[in-house]
């Protein structure tokens, strides 16, 4: 289980985020290189993880499919993830999956159907899951100086509506927001104290999912 604390930021530049990340007394620094992050979001017909995050359901799950790299079509070594929240703790259940090209004639659902394993505790929900929304970013990677916390930084984020079996005929809603997450594991609350009371920005609410959808006022 971890901790993360999420922050939407739209009066900052990125350079001056990483700035008062590398000023922080936690000292952070580039952890791992920057990276471009692409997730199929996932929900029933009925939106159900969609309504739970909007009702501010303490216990709850997200679906997502995610590949990384600057070719959003060519999805390579691609990862099935259920993100598991219960209030500000988080863990998730991984399964790995097939390559696979965006191209007109992928059906998504019928892939996951088709290689869905049964080590995972959502395997009958995932079943009844379809493609909503893909949702595409550049990522940043820093870590404190002892290790023990690490933060993101989200930019040039893209949300794409998928209708059908591709996405393509529709162009992306582009989001001039930064999300910054500082995530930690639990028991560290004291630790960190100092460490948020020295980030500038309001914390905030933010699921890049719901993001999604409110793009395109689903």
């Amino acid at each position: 289980m971890r901790y993360e604390r999420k922050y939407r930021i739209e009066d900052a530049s990125e350079r001056e985020i990483l700035a008062t990340l590398r000023q922080n007394p936690a000292c952070f620094q580039s952890a791992f290189p920057d990276r471009y992050i692409n997730s199929i979001y996932l929900d029933n017909f009925s939106f159900g993880a969609l309504q739970e995050n909007l009702a501010g359901i303490s216990k709850r799950a997200k679906f997502r499919v995610r590949w990384y790299g600057k070719n959003m079509m060519d999805a390579q070594n691609p990862t099935l993830e259920i993100k598991i929240k219960n209030n500000f703790n988080n863990r998730k259940e991984f399964q790995k999956l097939p390559s696979f090209q965006l191209h007109r004639n992928f059906d998504c659902t019928a892939f996951l159907q088709e290689h869905m394993g049964e080590n995972l505790g959502e395997t009958r929900r995932i079943m009844s899951l379809h493609p909503v929304s893909i949702v595409r970013y550049l990522r940043t990677y820093l870590v404190s100086q002892d290790k023990r916390v690490r933060a993101t930084i989200d930019r040039e984020l893209q949300y794409y509506l998928y209708q059908g079996n591709i996405l393509l005929a529709n162009r992306p809603v582009h989001d001039p927001g930064i999300i910054l997450e500082v995530k930690y594991e639990a028991g560290h609350d004291d630790y960190c104290n100092a460490i948020f009371q020295a980030i500038p920005f309001r914390l905030t609410k933010n699921s890049k999912y719901v993001s999604s959808i409110n793009a395109f006022h689903l």
